[in-house]
């Protein structure tokens, strides 16, 4: 039997430690449980590769069974963008980078609108991890429907 490529999508932040983080997870679990074969990764527009997750992050995350502990960020100079056929963007001005600063076709972005939960309390993430859950939970239905 021949080997499918793996396919990849891209959540895209700031800083790559709450909410694409977040979302990679949760679209990762999902995925499994779902016997999808996509794989998600996340990235930063604007930090530094090897920065650890918020704490608030991983603990809503470990709240509904994803584990975020060892995921470290990753800056968007530091990956190759060619291997993703989907950036799903938590802003606008995310989506805006990507496309005017690394030419990513506006036909390959999405944007989720996800507010940044950075330095709020553990029910702010909650309800950031919340809105990344619905999202992600659509996402998913468009993979399963390929």
């Amino acid at each position: 039997m021949m080997q499918k490529d793996n396919r990849y999508i891209a959540f895209v932040c700031t800083g790559n430690t709450c909410r694409s983080p977040m979302a990679e997870g949760i679209f990762n679990k999902l995925a499994v449980e779902k016997k999808i074969d996509v794989t998600a990764e996340s990235f930063g527009i604007a930090t530094v590769t090897g920065m650890d997750v918020s704490d608030n992050s991983k603990i809503a995350c470990m709240e509904i069974g994803v584990d975020l502990s060892g995921h470290t960020s990753t800056a968007i100079n530091d990956i190759d963008l060619e291997k993703y056929e989907k950036f799903y963007c938590m802003s606008q001005s995310h989506a805006n980078m990507l496309s005017e600063f690394f030419l990513i076709p506006v036909s390959k972005i999405v944007v989720l609108n996800v507010s940044d939960p950075y330095g709020g309390n553990i029910e702010v993430y909650r309800k950031c991890r919340d809105e990344i859950l619905k999202s992600v939970e659509e996402i998913i239905k468009e993979y399963e429907n390929k």
